[in-house]
């Protein structure tokens, strides 16, 4: 499905909206008795109530000392490095490749296997310039920056084992995803007019808004499951 990222709404628990929406289908001025009885109204976009990371830090055995959740925690448990070296990503790599992704959410910007694995080898280089996506994926990066998922990984995580990265099984990864408590409050009505609004409408005014300097500062974000931007 498409994803909706509100980088500058406000937290949806604080009982506030930022952003209202009346161009998506039915609204009320677009109300028929016959053909569309019960009309909605308006759309209102809330903030998720999370960190999209928390700042990960490893003990002397290459081990997580929390519990973590968000990107970097994601990043620093799913990047492998693709030469077979089994070089394990560092802490401070993955901090720095989550904030970078981030920061592309907050400026508009795609987010495609290709735009993140330029930031993976920026964030990482040396002996680390083969890190990719490994058993990561673009959609769950999607998934996690758009806060519909949460990723959470207990403290004592391995990520490297006697010099060898630590392969994380794909049944463990899956259990590291949960749905959060807040997830009913996002936008999930991803119809035509979804569409259409995102290319020619308020989504995209709200998708292409920017300060007094010209500095990208959108309220919303629209990806698709590629990462491709939707406007």
């Amino acid at each position: 499905m498409p994803f909706l990222c509100t980088p500058r709404v406000l937290n949806s628990t604080d009982g506030r909206v930022s952003v209202q929406i009346t161009d998506l289908f039915p609204n009320k001025s677009q109300h028929s008795a016959v053909m569309t009885p019960n009309f909605q109204g308006p759309a209102y976009l809330h903030a998720h109530g999370r960190k999209l990371t928390e700042t990960v830090a490893l003990d002397g055995d290459f081990a997580t000392t929390t519990d973590l959740s968000g990107l970097a925690v994601y990043f620093l448990t799913t990047l492998i490095d693709s030469d077979g070296g089994g070089v394990a990503l560092t802490a401070v790599m993955a901090n720095a490749i989550a904030n970078a992704v981030i920061e592309r959410m907050e400026s508009g910007l795609s987010l495609t296997k290709a735009d993140m694995n330029t930031i993976i080898v920026a964030k990482t280089g040396g002996a680390n310039n083969n890190m990719d996506l490994g058993t990561a994926s673009v959609l769950e990066v999607l998934q996690i920056v758009s806060g519909y998922k949460t990723f959470s990984v207990p403290t004592g995580q391995d990520v490297e084992n006697g010099g060898a990265q630590v392969a994380l099984d794909a049944n463990v990864q899956a259990g590291f995803f949960s749905t959060p408590y807040d997830a009913s409050k996002l936008f999930s009505k991803f119809d035509s007019s979804f569409f259409v609004s995102a290319r020619s409408g308020q989504l995209k005014i709200a998708q292409l808004r920017t300060d007094a300097k010209g500095n990208p500062t959108p309220l919303v974000v629209c990806y698709a499951d590629d990462g491709s931007l939707i406007q």
